[in-house]
């Protein structure tokens, strides 16, 4: 579609023009993340999104419902029970029109994507830039949908990807020339990336045939399109987590192609305000009862909210407590997924902060010197710190990352250790190897064998479910004795 030059009035935007017009309300989602219950926060979940979009629908007919990926993990118990496969099976009973991957989705695979795409329903899923070894497409680029009369061309994206995937400058080329041709056939170019706002805006530059870009992955909150003052395209994206519903609503003139208006918002998924899909709300209910029947039962009732780092402290206790180990680790940054809300918290809340990335835990056997190190090694290498529990850590006063963490820890003593797998892979060994890598290793033990593992039964969310069912019945909140237990961990300061 050709852009002519666009005044900005406050959500509105205008062009003056003649001729024959028609409109278009594209409705919006990104990074899902297997939310599929309704939040605990009184906004959010499938259920809500669909209820949300069907009643637009029964209004109008000129709707296009897109996601821009990432409908996979981090969210619910019975989600991860199922490979996410039922949250794209609810994504088909919401009624979408098109969407593409998002890079969570592509752990699982080209086969679980084929998967995915086959349980999504009439939901057409686009990828322009996942490729085989011989250079072809592994799904569909794009597709035209009669949206009321108005031809509508959707092109799916992925982040880029470093296995048999288009590197960034592939993917932009491929889609400047994918909407090039969908130009001639389109009267609207849609866009819908799994790639932030800034890189759509320079895909824009690129590709300026495309006139909506409908983002992801950054789990932005855009209440108001981003205009490309270049192009004359528009970026929207939708938050995460099925908080948010975007509407861009566009008028366009079909004799010449050019958006007249364009208005922009974001509709929050208030429980007090919109109607859930009753269906989808008994369905997804009647499956975590099949499937996952521990998911709703009560655990505690919490009285405010508890931050990703404070329950990276818990579950390093809680693990190491179930496990009879001498210390415990448990790497907020990596392993937790999301805050622990107030109210009622049943297992699934607990699930949802770390019991995905925490489901493989392991043990292994260290000196208190390497350990020390691992700590010094996240920190010369600029990861966040580990958090953990059975020994006191001494900070340093001064800044400079060369400066010391040290411990209580008896240097040659073998200590028992027990840490998520995925912090042991992509933590302590990654650490370890940087440092090495950058000369930043001088003055840490930084083993010199091999480190092993071994696996062990326990969870993260079994863990912590069971540390706070079994905590002494004081008068104090969950709040309270973790800032004591971090209180008692950290000597701040030498």
């Amino acid at each position: 579609m050709r852009h002519a030059s666009i005044l900005l009035l406050s959500t509105v935007f205008f062009l003056s023009l003649d001729g024959i017009t028609d409109t278009v309300l594209i409705l919006h989602t990104n990074d899902i993340h297997d939310h599929l219950r309704p939040d605990y926060d009184g906004a959010g979940g499938l259920p809500y999104v669909s209820g949300y979009v069907k009643k637009v629908r029964a209004q109008r007919d000129d709707v296009i419902f897109l996601d821009a990926g990432d409908v996979a993990e981090k969210g619910d118990m019975v989600a991860f029970a199922t490979d996410s496969e039922i949250t794209y099976q609810a994504m088909a009973m919401a009624g979408y029109d098109a969407g593409t991957f998002g890079n969570h989705d592509h752990d699982f695979g080209i086969p679980q994507l084929r998967k995915f795409e086959s349980l999504a329903g009439p939901m057409k899923m686009l990828c322009l830039n996942l490729v085989k070894e011989n250079g072809d497409v592994e799904f569909t680029p794009s597709a035209i949908f009669d949206v009321d009369g108005v031809r509508v061309g959707v092109i799916g994206v992925i982040v880029p990807r470093d296995e048999y995937g288009l590197n960034r400058e592939e993917t932009a080329n491929a889609l400047a020339l994918e909407a090039k041709r969908l130009d001639e056939a389109a009267d609207l170019v849609i866009a819908v990336c799994h790639i932030p706002s800034k890189h759509c805006r320079m895909l824009s530059l690129i590709a300026p045939e495309v006139d909506v870009f409908v983002s992801g992955h950054s789990h932005e909150v855009i209440p108001e399109a981003i205009l490309v003052e270049e192009t004359g395209a528009f970026i929207v994206q939708a938050g995460s987590y099925a908080e948010y519903v975007g509407r861009l609503e566009i008028e366009i003139d079909l004799e010449t192609e050019e958006i007249t208006s364009a208005k922009s918002e974001l509709v929050a998924m208030k429980h007090e305000a919109i109607q859930p899909d009753e269906k989808m709300l008994s369905w997804v209910h009647e499956q975590e009862l099949k499937l996952t029947p521990q998911a709703s039962r009560f655990v505690f009732t919490n009285d405010s909210v508890i931050g990703r780092v404070e329950i990276g402290y818990l579950g390093a206790a809680a693990l190491r407590v179930a496990s009879g180990a001498d210390i415990g680790f448990c790497n907020a940054d990596q392993v937790i997924r999301s805050h622990l809300p107030t109210g009622a918290i049943d297992v699934n809340a607990i699930f949802r902060t770390g019991g995905q990335r925490g489901y493989e835990v392991v043990t292994a056997e260290m000196s208190g010197e390497v350990i020390e190190a691992y700590l010094n090694a996240l920190r010369r290498t600029d990861y966040p710190l580990t958090q953990w529990s059975g020994f006191k850590a001494f900070l340093p006063n001064d800044e400079s990352k060369f400066d010391f963490i040290k411990t209580n820890l008896i240097p040659d003593k073998i200590y028992r250790i027990i840490m998520p797998k995925l912090e042991w892979d992509t933590r302590l060994l990654r650490a370890f190897q940087k440092a090495v890598e950058r000369g930043l290793a001088d003055g840490l033990k930084v083993p010199k064998n091999e480190l092993t593992t071994e696996p062990t039964t326990i969870t993260f969310t079994d863990a912590v479910t069971d540390y706070i069912t079994r905590l002494p019945g004081e008068n104090q909140s969950l709040s309270t004795y973790i800032e004591r237990l971090v209180e008692s961990l950290i000597v701040d300061k030498y």
